[in-house]
């Protein structure tokens, strides 16, 4: 089941994680992307890992280095990392995925459902949430739907 939550006030600031872009650029390498991590990137933002040490990737628009994926990209590789590495963040309750868009969201919910690490999904947006994929999801704590139509 995926918990998300239309806004941050269910949550102490310190447990969400709020700043996707910070958070990869100062945890997340290259060398720390694994399986997952690579197939996310791939279906997100059509990125191919050319050197783990360099953090250097091809996509559609050239070369690059990992810094460079798009913000909702990079918050699905913060929920692997820190799943990953749950004891070091074991604080972390909730993940703001606001700038997130479709495509990113249902790779994150994927994702969550698949690593069984519950988190919550912080989202204060409802754009295009209608192509998301059927599934459980806890609203606020309270309601149940199958459909983001109903969010």
């Amino acid at each position: 089941m995926i918990r998300l939550y239309r806004d941050k006030a269910k949550f102490d600031r310190e447990s969400i994680l709020l700043d996707n872009e910070s958070f990869f650029i100062n945890n997340v390498s290259a060398k720390c992307l694994g399986d997952a991590s690579l197939r996310v990137m791939k279906k997100i933002d059509g990125a191919s890992l050319l050197d783990a040490n360099t953090g250097t990737i091809q996509t559609p628009y050239g070369v690059t280095d990992i810094n460079n994926l798009s913000t909702g990209c990079k918050t699905v590789l913060n929920y692997i990392f820190i799943k990953e590495n749950r004891e070091r963040y074991k604080d972390v309750l909730a993940i703001d995925a606001t700038e997130c868009g479709w495509n990113s969201l249902e790779e994150l919910f994927r994702a969550i459902e698949e690593g069984g690490y519950d988190i919550g999904v912080i989202l204060e947006h409802r754009n295009k949430l209608l192509k998301c994929s059927k599934r459980t999801y806890k609203v606020d704590d309270c309601q149940v739907i199958d459909s983001l139509f109903k969010f």
